[in-house]
C-alpha cells in the first residue's frame, strides 16, 4: 500500500472487504446462520456515498418459524441502522429524542468521526450484543492502535 496515507487505510477497498470478511467469519463462529455485514465510508462535502456488505451463507432473510411469525429481512434492518446512523450522526440504538417513521432502536451500528470522513460499520443478524460485538470488530480491523505501511 505504498502511498496510502497511514492515518486513512480505512478508507481502502481491500481493508474493507479485509474487515468484512473477518465480520462474517466471526458470526459464523458465533453460530449465526443469516445477516448481513455492513461498511459505508463516506467523505464530506461530497455527494457520493459508498457501502460495501456481506451476506452470511448467501442467506440475509430468516425464514418463519410459523404461524404469526414472518421472518426476518436482516439487509432491511441493516440498513435502516445505517439510515439512523447518517440522519442522526450516533451509532445505532442510541437516538436521541423521539424515533422517526422509518427508524428503530436497534443496536449493532458503530460510527467513527475520522477528519473529513464518517465511517459506518454494523452487522445485522444476531442477538443485539452479536450485532454490536461483531461490527466493533469490524471497527477495530479499520482502525487498528498501529497501522503500517510497506
Amino acid at each position: 500500500m505504498v502511498g496510502m496515507d497511514n492515518n486513512k487505510l480505512f478508507a481502502n477497498e481491500y481493508i474493507q472487504i479485509g474487515a468484512l470478511t473477518a465480520m462474517i467469519s466471526i458470526a459464523k463462529r458465533m453460530g449465526i446462520e443469516h445477516g448481513v455485514a455492513f461498511i459505508s465510508v463516506q467523505e464530506a462535502r461530497t455527494n457520493i456515498r459508498n457501502l460495501q456488505f456481506a451476506i452470511v451463507e448467501g442467506r440475509f432473510q430468516r425464514d418463519s418459524r410459523g404461524e404469526g411469525d414472518l421472518g426476518t429481512n436482516h439487509f432491511g434492518i441493516a440498513m435502516e441502522k445505517l439510515a439512523v446512523m447518517m440522519g442522526t450522526g450516533y451509532r445505532s440504538g442510541h437516538l436521541p429524542g423521539s424515533l422517526r417513521k422509518g427508524e428503530s432502536a436497534y443496536r449493532g451500528g458503530l460510527l467513527r468521526q475520522e477528519g473529513d470522513y464518517c465511517v459506518y460499520v454494523g452487522f445485522s443478524g444476531g442477538t443485539e450484543d452479536q450485532d454490536v460485538e461483531i461490527a466493533e470488530s469490524g471497527m477495530k480491523m479499520l482502525f487498528p492502535e498501529k497501522q503500517w505501511l510497506d
